[in-house]
């Protein structure tokens, strides 16, 4: 696929089938994610593939962590339910830790970079992917999960891969909008 035709074709994928991604493609996304530019070559971004047994901890931990003792409509679990285990898979996204802010700043520069590299791999392959975010990559028992060490990572995102439905496409705003040049 041409690369306009894949930035064009890249979308947020939000329901996904259960239909396996072969992992030769994960492979080639991640070959594609460390083409990433990077400043000062410090190559900071990592991706954990997460199986099926941890995501089902995953799902546990999201259901605490966002109605705690609460009764919840079974609906309501089955959505939660198919959005953590339905994806063919799960990456978990980190940045390598410093304490340099300038430095940290470049560093997410640059896994955001690898991992709009990784989408375009996908979707190149007519795989679709979500990045999300959230309160789950920021609790301690995420790390436990992942068995990430949050002295050394900073998870940035849950990489959501598989086949799925291709949401509408939004409306952008005009490139005279968004482009300008002075002379």
């Amino acid at each position: 696929m041409e690369i306009n035709q894949a930035i064009k074709n890249r979308r947020t994928i939000h329901i996904f089938s259960k239909k396996s991604v072969p992992s030769e493609v994960i492979e080639k996304s991640i070959v594609a994610a460390n083409q990433a530019p990077c400043h000062r070559r410090t190559f900071p971004w990592r991706f954990t593939n997460i199986g099926i047994k941890k995501r089902e901890l995953l799902y546990q931990l999201q259901l605490t962590l966002k109605f705690g003792d609460m009764t919840v409509d079974q609906s309501i679990l089955k959505k939660i339910r198919d959005k953590m285990l339905n994806p063919s898979h799960l990456l978990i996204a980190t940045q390598l830790c410093t304490d340099n802010q300038v430095q940290r700043l470049e560093d997410y520069a640059a896994c955001a970079c690898a991992i709009q590299n990784l989408s375009l791999s996908l979707v190149a392959d007519d795989v679709g992917c979500k990045w999300s975010t959230g309160k789950i990559i920021k609790d301690i028992n995420t790390y436990k999960i992942a068995e990430i060490d949050a002295n050394d990572e900073e998870i940035i995102g849950f990489i959501w891969i598989g086949y799925g439905t291709e949401p509408p496409l939004i409306k952008r705003p005009l490139i005279s909008t968004i482009y300008r040049e002075r002379k």
